[in-house]
């Protein structure tokens, strides 16, 4: 059965689902995406887009977090309001609508009290300013970097560092600009993806027993000899999220919080 209408709507009297899809379109994530990250049910996200439910208040915080909507715009509440005019507007609701915008009220002193008691879960990773091939030779060798700040997730709690792909020759698995999570090993199994090092020269190729590999077909595998020195960087994880870099609100909230 569909719930009523009217609880699908913020104050604003805009869609909860409408202004999640468009969030998640901005951050280029798909609904399975998205619910992995929030940690709700597969079909959950379908569902509040759809308008047939909403988030919960466990869901909201983190919601919000990942898509980077602000609390107040994600309850319509972006403007002040003169306190008589909310009255006023109040009693002309009906008993069941003034009993949706008291907990909706409700769901916002609790998240606001989250928010203030309890800092983000951020991670501080090196990101190199050069690139691993995927087709030209960079340097990783001589590369500097900065340290930033990404959410803290299953991927990011395991990387050790960020690497930019440069070429073509692993799509369509990785398309160079794109960064990726790096996770420092001496050693891969056979098909793990890695970065590798030979005479300062960064690749980024599946390693196999018989040479280093590219996923676009059109580049031959990599082999070198006993006299050449490789050594491999670590593992990549995968590719780095634009979502799951930090805001600078964010970030301020965990740096004061561990002074």
């Amino acid at each position: 059965m569909r719930e009523n209408t009217s609880e699908m709507l913020n104050a604003a009297g805009c869609s909860f689902g409408d202004l999640i899809r468009e969030y998640r379109l901005k951050c280029g994530m798909t609904q399975e995406e998205l619910g992995a990250l929030v940690r709700v049910k597969k079909n959950a996200v379908g569902a509040w887009e759809a308008g047939r439910s909403r988030p919960d208040l466990a869901s909201v915080p983190k919601l919000c977090k990942t898509l980077g909507i602000p609390l107040p715009v994600f309850f319509g509440l972006q403007e002040p309001e003169d306190p008589f005019r909310i009255t006023e507007r109040f009693e002309r609701l009906t008993p069941y609508n003034r009993k949706v915008v008291l907990r909706q009220m409700d769901m916002l002193y609790e998240l606001q009290a989250v928010r203030e008691e309890e800092p983000p879960r951020l991670v501080c990773l090196y990101q190199s300013d050069l690139s691993a091939a995927a087709g030209p030779v960079s340097y990783l060798e001589e590369a500097s970097g900065e340290m930033v700040y990404l959410y803290s997730d299953e991927l990011t709690k395991m990387a050790d560092e960020i690497i930019q792909v440069s070429g073509d020759s692993m799509e369509p698995t990785f398309h160079s600009g794109e960064m990726v999570l790096v996770q420092h090993r001496d050693h891969l199994n056979e098909g793990e993806i890695g970065i590798f090092v030979n005479a300062s020269s960064g690749y980024i190729k599946e390693y196999r027993k018989d040479g280093l590999y590219s996923h676009n077909p059109k580049y031959a595998p990599i082999r070198f000899s006993s006299e050449d020195s490789v050594r491999c960087v670590g593992k990549v994880l995968g590719v780095l999220s634009p979502w799951q870099r930090a805001s600078e609100e964010d970030i301020a909230r965990f740096t004061e919080y561990r002074m």
